[in-house]
């Protein structure tokens, strides 16, 4: 009897001391740190979505390292990721990037859809031309053309409502004159809630149409490099705990909140596009 009491009280401490191995915290220091290389442009617009990575991956004690290689083409930096020469890029989230064997995508909306929320950069001079549209039908039948980078997706959106565009091939900041010319096949600039005020204060001849906002399904996404692949399950572990946590709304309010409440969205006449087709 004594023998056996002796066992059970044998199993019961291996028990706990099991359990108590399984379930104490790995110190951070003997984490490996993830190094990263990642992509930016030093006009701040980049900065949230670093900052979002950042505070997210302390949040779960997982240590890092991050080299900037800073104000590369957007064209040329997801080359680089593909390569490996940068191991982590921002941009927005398509069937065709997620698709690609050369990209990783982290399985996370970044702006909690903010970026599919669009208002119009426009001429001054145009504030009335905007006034009799109330559908999308109505801003197709202004002529009024859109403005996109070459290869954006949001373009492919406008094309699927059959809303007339223009894509710009050349460097994406020269596209903001050729609004304001007002003779060079653009007419306005949609952008996204989050970045529209900034680019105003930026562009002071242009000024943001006060009545309409047009929302579709996009967001960001991180994209990692092929050669670092295992860092993605480490990197969406850490945003969902920004999620569950509050931090990336707090991000957010703190990044984009103030804009977001001066362009007054309730107000606004909210017109419905399709997603960009697959």
């Amino acid at each position: 009897m004594i023998f056996k009491l002796r066992c059970m009280c044998f199993a019961a401490c291996t028990l706990f001391i099991s359990a108590s191995s399984i379930s104490a915290p790995v110190p951070a220091s003997s984490i490996a740190p993830l190094e990263l290389r990642i992509a930016v442009v030093s006009d701040g617009r980049a900065d949230y979505f670093v900052r979002l990575l950042e505070e997210s991956l302390k949040l779960i004690q997982q240590p890092y390292h991050i080299q900037y290689v800073k104000d590369i083409p957007a064209r040329r930096m997801w080359w680089m990721l593909g390569r490996g020469d940068i191991n982590l890029f921002y941009g927005m989230q398509s069937k065709e990037k997620d698709n690609d064997k050369q990209l990783v995508p982290v399985r996370n909306a970044l702006t909690n859809g903010l970026i599919g929320q669009r208002v119009l950069l426009i001429r001054r001079s145009d504030t009335d031309a905007f006034l009799p549209v109330r559908s999308v039908g109505d801003l197709k039948h202004t002529g009024l053309i859109a403005g996109f980078g070459a290869g954006w997706g949001d373009a492919r959106v406008w094309k699927s409502a059959g809303l007339p565009l223009y894509e710009h091939a050349a460097p994406w900041n020269t596209i903001y004159a050729m609004v304001t010319a007002g003779n060079r096949h653009v007419d306005y600039l949609p952008r996204g809630v989050i970045e529209v005020l900034a680019e105003a204060r930026a562009h002071p001849e242009l000024a943001v149409e006060p009545r309409l906002l047009l929302e579709y399904p996009a967001d960001f996404g991180f994209y990692l490099s092929p050669s670092v692949a295992h860092y993605r399950p480490i990197i969406e572990r850490a945003l969902q705990a920004a999620e569950a946590s509050g931090l990336k709304a707090r991000l957010i309010d703190e990044a984009y909140g103030a804009d977001i409440k001066a362009l007054n969205l309730n107000r606004r006449l909210r017109l419905r596009l399709p997603a960009a087709p697959d």
